[in-house]
């Protein structure tokens, strides 16, 4: 409940942040014609040209002029107060239909759907955060960086500090509030998930009304458009392939295929500030677009707005912004053979403010190379298909003849993994080709996105880390233009109630096998929710088994409340800047890292050196700080603290110095403890 409320409070704290600006830009340049629309219509341009224009902007203020930041906002709180009392006193010509109300309904069961995602789930003495806290886990120690100072530092590398190099522009537009009153991080990174899916909500609508130009029943598509959301590929195929040969159960079911394309509810719980990059470029390519297509004159504040959105995107995320790079390329080159000179110009111009917004930014993200390249060409893999290969005997002696088999079975990789979505496209190509759909500019373009995505998932893959998220994310504009295709299909054969349907009726064979799809797409993100909710306590109780971050022992959940009590007493008695120091190798760095709220001389595992820092002196670090954890001599402690700056030494009961009764752990007195944390205050603090 106090992580409810805690969430409910930054949503709210934030809802000024990610309504004005947006509110305040549309009337003053009368972006889709801001002002001569239905004020249903304004507020739902708001909350995606507030996410389009509010981050980049926030970041420079912040960063050069930071009374600016505030006198700006002042400036458009108060602007837009003014704007909806004159709106108010208007008299209402039409009724409010009843599908806003829906509408609204919808977004508040969001608002519980994601809260109850993400927040942690307390029964008795055991605390379980979701699966999801992998992620957000580290978002938190970056959030409560940003909002000390822009730009932030690395919060596991403290002492000497560390620019942070992450895309994290979506983190401190969500931060804003944390200036004014006081909010937990944790609870400010959920807010960022409620509002993405809310201003996902308001991109369909959008994308109904001027890319795919819905004329009627608009408000029963876009909530159509936005049930769909629910409804994902045919992982849960192979996710329940897997559970029963091998008894165990993926805790996130997009984890079968590494090369995975995330389901919509996936990507808004785990990374919501892909899906804002997402909608930042969507309204950039939008705007133009719709300008250009409607009135084919110049105009200066489209371009500057839309680059002002590209410039966001960069800063909310580098793989998204780069597919989106690749679409208005390909999009260029269709208006240059077209001759449209005009909406030619006017993307290179918003590229170009982009760039010029982005700078500084771009520029701080510089530091030492890991080797890795950001992008590299590699066809997109399938693990399972080599796996299936071996057991009937074929085996492969070289890279080509792997990637050969991964060509082979690439359509199959994109059935799963889009499902009900592929037929879509295929339908969609299909009507296009007999020219039941005319080919119009807008088509064009919404191809060209679609297109753009499949090229850099097939033929691309990042490879500074890990895994290769940008063969996760770049699927992210193609799978909305999917969405908005589907919404418009299904509607004209399921819900059409005119005697003429604009689309002719598809077999019953189609219609039964795309309603297949579409129960197999709601089953696949129900496991998938289910999981990421429910899985640790699952795990924790030995009702369950499978690959996840949960420690497999039976008292994970009172390890997590026993930290999260302690970190809640420190928090009390510590000041915001104190430096905490947990063992660089616990198994519970994702704990640590989720209820700290203090910056870590090593943390995350190994200083988190690929967000900032030199991985040799991280190294120095590790060698001084860790056997404090292994060996019960606890003479050089102090002189270790003072070295690196450290306030406070977090002891928990797996680390190896609790269980040597004469360890410095049992001789020094603590400032908390419980059964399973000790802690200590050393250097400067230490009494």
């Amino acid at each position: 409940m106090a992580d409810t409320l805690g969430t409910i409070k930054a949503c709210l704290a934030l809802l000024p942040f990610i309504f004005a600006p947006g509110y305040v830009a549309g009337w003053a340049f009368d972006l889709f014609e801001f002002r001569q629309r239905r004020p249903i219509l304004r507020m739902t341009l708001a909350v995606p040209l507030s996410i389009a224009i509010g981050p980049m902007l926030s970041y420079l203020l912040a960063r050069y002029l930071e009374p600016g930041l505030w006198v700006f906002y002042i400036i458009v709180f108060a602007v837009c107060l003014v704007l909806l009392a004159k709106e108010a006193r208007r008299p209402q010509r039409l009724p409010v239909s009843k599908y806003i109300w829906i509408a609204l309904g919808v977004m508040a069961l969001w608002v519980a759907a994601a809260i109850g995602t993400t927040v942690d789930l307390q029964i008795g003495d055991k605390l379980y955060p979701p699966i999801v806290a992998f992620d957000h886990s580290v978002r938190t120690a970056m959030t409560v960086a940003i909002a000390r100072h822009v730009p932030p530092s690395n919060p596991f590398f403290a002492n000497a500090s560390a620019p942070l190099r992450y895309h994290y522009l979506w983190l401190l537009f969500c931060s804003l509030p944390m200036k004014v009153i006081h909010l937990s991080p944790r609870h400010v990174v959920y807010s960022g998930v409620v509002w993405c899916g809310i201003g996902l909500m308001c991109v369909i609508a959008l994308g109904l009304k001027f890319l795919l130009q819905v004329q009627t029943q608009i408000e029963q598509k876009t909530l159509l458009g936005i049930a769909l959301l629910c409804v994902t590929g045919l992982d849960i195929l192979p996710v329940v392939c897997f559970g029963i040969a091998k008894h165990l159960w993926l805790s996130d079911m997009e984890w079968w295929n590494e090369p995975q394309i995330t389901s919509w509810m996936g990507s808004l719980l785990w990374v919501p500030h892909h899906v804002a990059a997402l909608l930042a470029c969507f309204v950039g390519f939008l705007l133009l677009r719709h300008r250009a297509g409607v009135y084919h004159t110049w105009a200066t504040a489209p371009v500057i707005v839309a680059g002002m959105a590209f410039a966001s995107a960069v800063g909310m995320s580098v793989y998204v912004t780069f597919t989106f790079v690749i679409v208005v390329v390909l999009w260029l080159l269709v208006l240059v053979v077209r001759k449209h000179w005009i909406e030619a110009a006017m993307f290179a111009g918003a590229g170009a403010f982009a760039l010029l917004w982005s700078l500084p930014y771009l520029s701080g993200l510089r530091g030492p190379s890991s080797g890795n390249a950001f992008v590299e060409v590699a066809l997109r893999s399938f693990p399972w298909a080599i796996f299936f290969a071996q057991q009937i005997g074929i085996t492969f002696r070289t890279q080509f003849e792997v990637d050969v088999a991964y060509a082979i079975f690439l359509p199959i990789n994109y059935a799963l993994e889009l499902g009900f979505f592929l037929a879509v496209a295929v339908v969609r190509l299909l009507r296009l080709k007999r020219g039941s759909i005319e080919a119009s500019d807008n088509e064009q373009a919404a191809w060209t996105l679609v297109i753009a995505s499949f090229l850099v998932g097939t033929c691309l893959r990042s490879t500074t880390l890990g895994s290769n998220d940008l063969g996760w994310r770049c699927f992210l504009p193609a799978q909305l233009i999917l969405l908005l295709w589907g919404t418009t299909m299904v509607y004209d054969w399921w819900f059409e109630v005119s005697r003429v349907a604009p689309q002719p009726a598809p077999r019953p064979w189609v219609r039964a096998a795309l309603m297949a799809l579409l129960i197999l797409g709601l089953l696949g993100t129900a496991y998938q929710v289910l999981m990421l909710r429910m899985f640790p306590s699952l795990a924790d109780s030995g009702a369950i088994a499978g690959p996840s971050w949960v420690a497999p022992n039976r008292q994970f959940g009172k390890r997590a409340y026993a930290l999260r009590s302690a970190y809640e007493a420190l928090d009390a008695q510590l000041p915001a800047s104190a430096v905490l120091q947990s063992n660089p190798a616990t198994q519970d760095r994702i704990l640590h890292m989720l209820y700290s709220g203090r910056d870590a001389a090593a943390g995350n595992g190994g200083c988190g050196t690929d967000f900032g820092g030199d991985p040799d002196v991280c190294s120095q670090r590790l060698q001084k700080l860790g056997p404090l954890f292994d060996q019960p001599d606890g003479s050089g402690l102090d002189a270790a603290c003072r070295e690196y700056g450290i306030d406070v030494v977090v002891v928990e009961d797996l680390d190896r110095v609790w269980h040597e009764p004469s360890s410095w752990v049992w001789s020094r007195t603590p400032a908390v403890a419980n059964d399973y944390v000790r802690v200590f205050r050393c250097g400067k603090l230490f009494p």
